[in-house]
């Protein structure tokens, strides 16, 4: 077991450092420190508000520049590995895919925290630098975040195992991560409808996930935890998308 262990950490490291050295990860933290800097030039205009202005947009361009690298990252990391004969030469040795599988995704996630770390220091040293101190709540909003990043980031990588192409796997993760957060919608549309729309929109409920039990930036700058009922999700989400991917990467032929 801690040989298996092992192989986990060692494809989860090596995952993160191919991560963190990608060229685009650069381009993503140069992007992230423009559009941040942005937010200030916005939080002047704000006046009387500019505190909460700051905040809530630089929280809103943390995630949206976080998510675009993991979705980048997750769509193709395991195509990649695929297209230059880098899986074969994994599978080669001792390693069981479920190994395999979880190492990749606990790189991809340990690349999104360290995402979210660095830009989020970033904010916080620019909100600094205009007089204002760290808001309330701050860090549950960067948790509420991550967990949204984590279930779209193991969506990811379950679609990429069936898709056709990188593209396809950005664009169906792309509907899912819109989708999820108009869930109060959709319930308030199933209770409104009838018939075979009630229907669809009841099990529609179900299949997609509620990003806005973790929209905990909405209440930065007041204490505000997570739900429970958001760790419940993500966990269900995450493993649920895990053993999905499990399932379609134990019927592919390395």
């Amino acid at each position: 077991m801690k040989k298996l262990l092992t192989a986990v950490l060692v494809v989860a490291e090596n995952s993160f450092r191919e991560s963190v050295r990608n060229k685009f990860f650069t381009l993503f933290a140069v992007f992230a420190f423009t559009a941040i800097y942005a937010s200030v030039l916005a939080g002047v205009m704000a006046v009387d508000q500019e505190a909460r202005v700051l905040a809530d947009f630089g929280l809103a361009l943390i995630e949206l520049t976080a998510l675009a690298y993991a979705l980048f990252n997750a769509s193709s990391v395991l195509l990649k590995e695929a297209e230059t004969k880098t899986i074969y030469l994994v599978f080669s040795r001792p390693v069981p895919r479920w190994a395999y599988l979880a190492g990749k995704l606990a790189g991809s996630l340990l690349t999104t925290v360290f995402m979210l770390a660095v830009m989020g220091l970033m904010h916080l040293a620019l909100l600094k630098f205009r007089g204002f101190g760290i808001p309330q709540g701050y860090a549950w909003a960067l948790a509420g975040s991550f967990m949204k990043l984590a279930v779209i980031t193991s969506f990811a990588l379950f679609v990429s195992l069936f898709s056709t192409s990188a593209v396809s796997t950005l664009v169906i993760s792309g509907v899912l991560w819109t989708t999820g957060h108009f869930a109060a919608e959709t319930r308030f549309l199933a209770e409104k409808a009838a018939g075979l729309a009630a229907v669809a929109l009841k099990a529609a409920i179900w299949l997609i996930p509620n990003f806005q039990l973790f929209n905990a930036r909405d209440a930065a700058g007041a204490a505000c935890a997570l739900p429970a009922a958001a760790f419940l999700s993500v966990t269900v989400w995450v493993a649920g998308a895990y053993f999905a991917a499990l399932g379609l990467l134990e019927r592919k032929e390395f």
